[in-house]
């Protein structure tokens, strides 16, 4: 059985090659960190990388904090030689990451691929940031109960468009992301904010995702961190009453149930339980 979800409202990226700056991305209060072997690594310096980061796991296991955090690696996409090497030398060292991140994936095949590669307790986050991978997220979703969640990624689908990474162009496969994972009960992590310098966008652009469904926010720089879990995970008073609600529906057994005058039906109820469950995710 797939162990529980981790914790994903705000997820870190730090360069494979930055090791060193580990500390400091526990330190920001993220709720893990995404060791990157893609991005930010030149094609050149991969397998020296890669080499480096799987011996800092070796060592450590994990990502070591104080709290509850998630340990990642982002790997490149398994269509590239430089993602099946990745794979293949995580199998080989049979490290235990909380999550592993599949760059670009366009198929169930790769989810399928990775997790039969990877220790069985390591869950899978699922980048879609290409047109294939949009046109096929509902698949990608329920390729494997490995999967802890999708995220997408409007930058690189737009440099694949030729459009700009505006909110309107963005809107529908954003939207596409969010209702696959949906239907299968999976959370939807928005992509990065990469101006780090301007905490208004961000902020802005937290909150326009959150009415969409999406739970949680990629970051680049240990600075947005407050803002996407303050923007991301509920409030005290939308806790509260959340549990007044679950209460009262329980309560009634079948029966009506009232909270502040307002009759709670099944989808209050189940709304109600999401808010604990994300406020569970934050504590």
């Amino acid at each position: 059985m797939a162990n529980p979800t981790p914790r994903l409202a705000a997820l870190l990226f730090t360069p494979g090659s930055r090791l060193d700056r580990l500390p400091k991305a526990v330190a920001s209060g993220a709720d893990g960190v995404i060791v990157d072997l893609e991005d930010a690594i030149a094609l050149t310096d991969k397998d020296r990388v890669r080499a480096e980061v799987i011996a800092y796991f070796k060592e450590h296991g994990h990502v070591p904090a104080d709290r509850p955090f998630t340990s990642a690696i982002r790997i490149n996409h398994l269509r590239s030689p430089a993602g099946l090497a990745d794979l293949d030398a995580l199998n080989a060292a049979a490290i235990r990451p909380d999550c592993v991140m599949l760059a670009k994936v366009e198929s169930a095949a790769e989810v399928q691929l990775a997790a039969r590669k990877l220790p069985e307790s390591v869950r899978l986050i699922c980048l879609i940031e290409t047109v294939q991978g949009v046109r096929r997220c509902a698949s990608i979703a329920e390729a494997s109960p490995r999967v802890a969640a999708l995220a997408f990624g409007g930058l690189d689908l737009s440099a694949e468009t030729g459009g700009e990474p505006t909110w309107d162009a963005l809107l529908w496969p954003r939207t596409m992301v969010v209702h696959a994972c949906a239907a299968v009960g999976l959370p939807a992590i928005d992509q990065p904010f990469i101006d780090f310098a301007n905490a208004a966008g961000l902020a802005a652009e937290c909150a326009q995702t959150r009415t969409l469904g999406y739970v949680g926010k990629l970051a680049i720089h240990p600075g947005q961190i407050d803002i996407i879990r303050r923007t991301y995970l509920p409030t005290a008073e939308q806790v509260a009453r959340a549990g007044k609600i679950v209460a009262a529906f329980d309560a009634a057994k079948g029966n009506v149930a009232v909270v502040d005058g307002q009759m709670i039906d099944v989808p209050l109820y189940r709304s109600a339980q999401r808010v604990l469950a994300r406020a569970d995710q934050g504590s």
